[in-house]
């Protein structure tokens, strides 16, 4: 399974490195959300393969065509991916499952527990780096600061209710840190920062 991973890996960073939406986020992002989605998998007994790789693809539709949808256009292009990189046919339809569910603001209900795993692990690496929510949403939406703290603190509480009680006594208090630093960078007491890539 490891080969097929990384090919799989490979896929996925061609497509977000070519972003033209989130191209210096999105990459280390899906990295750390397939390696959180495996870590819990791991944790609640779930399949570790369709976990990792749920984590990997989740975004895929949001580096190709942004984030409208993107649990949609997640799921059509996955599917040649997964078809084109061999993945078993009995794997494709579980992994495809993790990607259009794990929105919070979609309130899809959670199929199996690998999907749930791909969320908590979204929302987990949501809270871990706020700064770059923040500094995206300042590029992204030229609005004001009042506005984007808004929306931002409206997605961590989507994020934070999405994820499974199991999965929320691991994170220990990371959902209360990021609304704090969320407030510090509003109230202009902390700069954000950006993670660094190669």
């Amino acid at each position: 399974m490891e080969v097929l991973i990384k090919k799989i890996q490979n896929a996925v960073r061609d497509v977000c490195i070519g972003s033209k939406f989130y191209r210096h986020t999105i990459w280390p992002h899906a990295l750390g959300v397939a390696k959180s989605a495996k870590d819990f998998a791991e944790t609640l007994g779930a399949d570790l393969f369709v976990a990792q790789v749920g984590g990997l693809l989740h975004d895929i539709g949001a580096a190709k065509f942004g984030k409208d949808d993107h649990h949609i256009t997640g799921v059509q292009l996955a599917s040649p991916i997964l078809l084109q990189c061999a993945c078993p046919l009995e794997f494709i339809g579980v992994i495809l499952s993790c990607i259009y569910s794990h929105r919070g603001s979609q309130n899809i209900p959670f199929q199996t527990q690998e999907a749930m795993c791909v969320a908590a692990a979204d929302a987990k690496d949501h809270f871990d780096y706020v700064d770059e929510l923040w500094l995206s949403h300042m590029r992204d939406l030229n609005t004001p600061t009042l506005f984007i703290f808004q929306e931002l603190s409206d997605k961590l509480e989507r994020d934070w209710k999405k994820t499974d009680p199991q999965i929320k006594v691991m994170l220990d208090g990371i959902y209360d840190r990021a609304k704090q630093r969320l407030v510090g960078i509003a109230d202009g007491c902390i700069k954000p920062r950006e993670r660094f890539y190669e």
